[in-house]
């Protein structure tokens, strides 16, 4: 590609954070690969967190302030206002899609502490592993779900994500969460991502 066409459509602030338009068309290619694993990571986590509380809570439990943080409301509140402004009607499986992947991981930060024991992670993930090889507890799981969100909003936005040391291992650090669901699942990610 031309430096004038560099300039003019990347820009020389985006593209300055890379070595030259080899490393950028690699970013491109790697961010690519990152959609399918993140697609049904994202997807997989709302519905199992939705599952569970629809069963422990209640259908609406994404209404229950008992049970929701204050910001966890307000994201719920502002999801319904996205819906609503579209003109789409306001159904719980609206609300689910459209909350954010930040909403479904922030549900593992401290505040759930008491509201997410460990049975409760048991009942998410169905294939964790026995803590005689690895424990897996809620912080374990917001800083896994948390530097793959950190991820996902990267490539997401556009930016830089190849040589970035905190990603080197990030496609096995989705594929290990992915298997805290189902190893089939994560299996046939890999396969759909021709891994």
């Amino acid at each position: 590609m031309k430096e004038s066409l560099i300039n003019k459509f990347i820009s020389n602030e985006r593209f300055g954070s890379y070595e030259n338009i080899k490393e950028y068309n690699e970013n491109l290619l790697f961010s690519k690969k990152a959609y399918i694993p993140l697609s049904i990571l994202e997807v997989s986590l709302k519905n199992s967190i939705n599952s569970l509380l629809t069963l422990q809570i209640s259908e609406r439990w994404y209404e229950d302030e008992t049970f929701l943080t204050k910001d966890s409301i307000k994201k719920v509140n502002d999801a319904k206002n996205i819906l609503f402004k579209r003109g789409e009607k306001i159904t719980k499986s609206k609300i689910i899609a459209e909350l954010s992947f930040g909403f479904w991981v922030n549900l593992f930060k401290k505040p759930y502490a008491n509201k997410l024991r460990t049975k409760e992670l048991r009942k998410i993930f169905l294939n964790i592993p026995p803590k005689e090889i690895k424990t897996i507890n809620r912080e374990v799981l917001y800083q896994e779900l948390n530097h793959i969100r950190n991820f996902r909003n990267r490539v997401f936005h556009y930016e830089k994500v190849l040589n970035k040391d905190s990603y080197n291992n990030i496609f096995d650090e989705i594929y290990e969460v992915l298997e805290y669901f189902d190893e089939e699942l994560a299996e046939y990610t890999k396969s759909l991502n021709n891994e």
